[in-house]
């Protein structure tokens, strides 16, 4: 009797995230997660908006006191992100608006 072809969980999550891995919903959503583990909720809810357009990120921020606090610790922000998320995007500005 032949054994079936199985493959793991692993293998298959990672077929399923390459098939994605160039879109740009997932990577907004990446972008979105590592937003939130850096800085926490309660900033990723004062913002009403991301975008990516090369290697450049936009935040719209709804809070003036945010926008300012992002702006002050830009660089620190940049490379906690560029660290969150490895290879997969690079992020080498921050517009803030």
């Amino acid at each position: 009797m032949n054994k079936p072809d199985l493959k793991g969980i692993s293998d298959i999550l990672k077929i399923f995230k390459d098939s994605y891995k160039d879109k740009h919903a997932y990577k907004l959503g990446l972008v979105q997660n590592a937003w939130i583990e850096i800085l926490g909720n309660q900033a990723f809810q004062k913002v009403q908006k991301f975008s990516l357009k090369g290697e450049i990120l936009y935040v719209k921020c709804s809070s003036n006191s945010l926008r300012h606090e992002l702006s002050m610790q830009k660089t620190r922000l940049i490379n906690a992100m560029q660290i969150k998320l490895g290879e997969e995007i690079n992020i080498n500005e921050i517009i803030l608006n």
